[in-house]
């Protein structure tokens, strides 16, 4: 005997206007509770300037035909960071576990990249610097501020600032962030 499925709506978060995202299909509305998910920023905003940007949302609750979902974190396209480091500059990778204002525990990752090639001790006093920056401005956000920063390029320009007083930057962007205790997406 064959299980009957049926189609559900995929809706994005609140902060992004609830949006119809996609369709899944499921024998019973349990099964999709706790699915974790990839979608790309310009299905939801419709921005074609943060093509690069890509959101891990996860189902919550169904009401109905509908999946509504809650934004676990996000991806930055690895092309658009090869495309950053350029051959006579220095790459910078920074990693952050921060809890936000509201009891959140986040890992950031920022990758930059410094003007031209430069000494091991330059690139930890301005790896410093950002780890520091990126702890103060996170731990006074909501993890959903946090995401609307990192889109916006608000949190990035920040961290530029900070970072161009040890030496000037190339290019930064926020890797990757990631509620700690979520599941993976491979």
């Amino acid at each position: 005997m064959a299980l009957k499925k049926q189609w559900y709506e995929i809706v994005a978060p609140k902060m992004f206007g609830e949006p119809v995202i996609g369709e899944t299909l499921a024998v019973e509305p349990k099964h999709l509770i706790g699915r974790v998910l990839e979608v790309n920023l310009l299905e939801v905003i419709k921005d074609y300037s943060k093509f690069y940007i890509k959101l891990n949302l996860r189902i919550d609750k169904v009401e109905g035909q509908k999946a509504f979902t809650k934004i676990i974190g996000h991806d930055t396209m690895t092309e658009r960071i090869y495309r950053m480091v350029q051959r006579h500059g220095r790459r910078v990778d920074v990693v952050n576990d921060v809890t936000t204002k509201d009891g959140l525990k986040v890992r950031v990752k920022t990758v930059f990249v410094l003007l031209k090639r430069v000494g091991t001790s330059m690139k930890d006093a301005t790896r410093a610097v950002a780890k520091k920056q990126v702890q103060e401005i996170v731990e006074k956000m909501t993890f959903e501020d946090l995401i609307n920063a990192v889109i916006k390029g608000s949190l990035q320009s920040e961290i530029r600032k900070t970072c161009n007083k040890v030496y000037p930057v190339a290019g930064i962007e926020i890797r990757r962030t990631q509620l700690l205790g979520e599941k993976k997406i491979v």
